[in-house]
């Protein structure tokens, strides 16, 4: 069985597929940060229904969060570390203490997805070595990847979350390719990634008017 760290908003308790939660913020009263988590499990199990969600709550309400936080949340997933660590969000700048725990569970084995924006700057974990960097392609539909190899993104997946259309971007893209990388997984991280490439219907970035 196919476990999924979201690094996110909280999910409702009942969600389907929660398997475990744990906070590393307190909760600031918003509802937008449980919505975005919501939005980006409901893409991910529309392709892989029976993936584990492990939920490590690091956006308070706001879609905001800190590097301790995340420190702190990437600790606790070495304890059981995941096959996928899903984080659908982007820090300006580079940290050492989050590089070091990323770079500790892709060692023990776990693949990390993380979002990238289409324009501006690195963001991280996104820029990380061995990353699987994502970005919103308005091509790409559910089930499709496009291949961009650009600096600040690998990958290009559709920019809608399914089923909350108001969810949307990067965030939503890299729930799209976590769900396909779920539904593939067998045996290990670079198998998973290689078994992506049926799903890839567009080579290189996406032009205007094309």
């Amino acid at each position: 069985m196919i476990r999924l760290a979201l690094l996110d908003g909280a999910l409702a308790a009942d969600a389907s597929g929660l398997a475990a939660q744990a906070w590393f913020c307190r909760d600031d009263g918003s509802a937008a940060a449980r919505r975005h988590a919501g939005a980006l499990s409901a893409t991910i199990r529309h392709f892989s229904g029976a993936v584990r969600v492990v939920n490590a709550v690091v956006f308070p309400g706001r879609l905001s969060t800190t590097v301790e936080a995340l420190a702190d949340a990437l600790d606790w997933l070495r304890e059981e570390p995941p096959q996928i660590v899903h984080c659908s969000f982007g820090l300006a700048r580079p940290s050492a203490e989050i590089a070091l725990r990323i770079r500790i569970l892709q060692e023990a084995g776990s693949l990390v997805v993380a979002s990238a924006p289409a324009r501006g700057g690195p963001v991280f974990p996104a820029a990380l070595a061995d990353v699987v960097s994502v970005q919103g392609d308005a091509r790409c539909g559910p089930g499709e990847l496009s291949r961009l190899d650009l600096p600040q993104a690998a990958w290009g997946a559709c920019p809608v979350a399914l089923g909350h259309p108001q969810v949307r971007g990067a965030s939503a893209a890299a729930a799209h390719l976590s769900g396909l990388l779920a539904a593939r997984w067998s045996g290990s991280a670079a198998e998973a990634l290689d078994a992506l490439s049926p799903a890839v219907r567009y080579l290189g970035r996406e032009r205007c008017g094309a």
